[in-house]
């Protein structure tokens, strides 16, 4: 049993959390602390530490963690004369950051929960031997961090679902209730009929020898964007599939369809939960003369020919309408001088003057919208020690759906 990358993930893992759900802030030093080091290279300030109610000594303690499972993993590789193994804790790594920076992008996570799914993902990159569910692209391709960060989405989805229903119940949103439930059902059979389209090309290639996890998962990054941009294109190919998978076996297409059916019609009820989760219970409206320093704003004040303007489009609307309009410069809107936006760091002092300003000359409107914070350390910590002693939710619903 690999003991390194679990007391490197337990210490870092108890840590971290403690410390968010205490203050709501992360110590990079408590996962990655290189990180640290860079900061005060490169002059970066420190006031959430000296604000911080913790002990000194606390924020001090150095857990080396995504630091050591790079050098774990390069160390067995060498051993090994396995160019893959030896590279895939910085791969873990690089992929935790690309991972948790989406989700940042989005506005769905804070900078100190990046840094800690990254340490995760280099003490993580590929399943250890405790794990029993391990998806393919947990053994062969270091990539296991995809399931830290599904088990954490999902072993919180329950809590995270009840709250925002009660929440919505309560301020009486029922419109947006039944958006969770009704709204892009469309979608979702489409999506279904694309998958099924998908999984009757990687069959018919597997009958004809050509089948390999890889294969699996370059045929539908091929098709799935093809399909999204072209909806008629996958819908008759979908509709075809379904078709041939019905001439070959009735009962297997329609339990395989229908289990797909279900799984893509929960992962739409997740992120419509997400969505309006982070509208409705993450986000309040406030006056300017409730913000305060290092508060986190929920959109983007910019100014543009002289023309004050604010931006609340949900960054994962964003990368839906690039993925469906191919373009990826819509992912960076058009924006001028910047005046305060949901960086890490929060609003500083003069931000806060400039924008009381603006409100006090009419040329904003006075209602800004601020992030609520919500440790998510403590649900990445269950999702490791699940990652790492059970191995991955996501991989065995799928296993589920297909009847395995």
């Amino acid at each position: 049993m690999e003991t390194v990358p679990l007391i490197l993930g337990l210490l870092a893992g108890v840590l971290t959390s403690y410390t968010d759900i205490k203050t709501g802030f992360i110590f990079d030093n408590h996962a990655f602390p290189t990180l640290t080091l860079i900061g005060r290279l490169l002059g970066w300030e420190e006031e959430e530490e000296e604000e911080s109610e913790l002990p000194t000594w606390l924020g001090r303690i150095v857990i080396p963690a995504a630091e050591v499972g790079v050098l774990y993993y390069l160390y067995r590789g060498i051993q090994a004369h396995d160019g893959l193994l030896a590279a895939s804790g910085l791969i873990g790594l690089i992929l935790g950051f690309i991972l948790g920076l989406l989700l940042y992008y989005i506005g769905a996570w804070a900078s100190g929960d990046v840094v800690v799914l990254a340490a995760f993902s280099a003490l993580l990159p590929l399943a250890p031997a405790a794990a029993d569910v391990v998806p393919p692209y947990g053994t062969t391709y270091p990539l296991y961090p995809l399931a830290v960060l599904f088990n954490s989405i999902l072993a919180v989805f329950p809590f995270i679902f009840v709250y925002s229903l009660a929440v919505l119940v309560l301020r009486k949103r029922f419109h947006a209730l039944r958006e969770v439930f009704v709204g892009g059902l469309r979608t979702t059979v489409e999506f279904t009929l694309w998958i099924v389209a998908v999984i009757t090309v990687q069959a018919i290639m597997g009958s004809a020898g050509i089948s390999s996890p890889i294969t699996g998962i370059l045929v539908a990054l091929v098709l799935l964007p093809v399909f999204m941009r072209l909806h008629h294109l996958g819908n008759a190919a979908g509709i075809l599939s379904l078709g041939y998978l019905m001439y070959l076996d009735p009962t297997v297409a329609l339990l395989t369809s229908g289990r797909v059916f279900v799984l893509i019609y929960l992962l739409k009820v997740l992120l419509s939960t997400v969505r309006f989760m982070r509208v409705e219970v993450l986000m309040e409206e406030v006056p300017v003369e409730e913000l305060n320093e290092w508060d986190i704003l929920g959109e983007v004040i910019h100014e543009i020919n002289g023309e004050v303007m604010r931006d609340r489009e949900d960054g994962l609307e964003r990368i839906k309408r690039t993925l469906v309009s191919w373009d990826p410069g819509s992912l960076k809107p058009r924006r001028g001088r910047i005046i305060a936006s949901p960086t890490a760091e929060g609003l500083r002092k003069e931000q806060i003057e400039e924008l009381k300003r603006l409100v006090e000359e009419g040329r904003l409107e006075n209602s800004f919208l601020r992030k609520k914070s919500m440790p998510f350390a403590p649900a990445l910590f269950i999702g490791f020690l699940m990652a790492y002693f059970w191995g991955d939710i996501f991989w065995w619903l799928v296993l589920r759906v297909a009847g395995l």
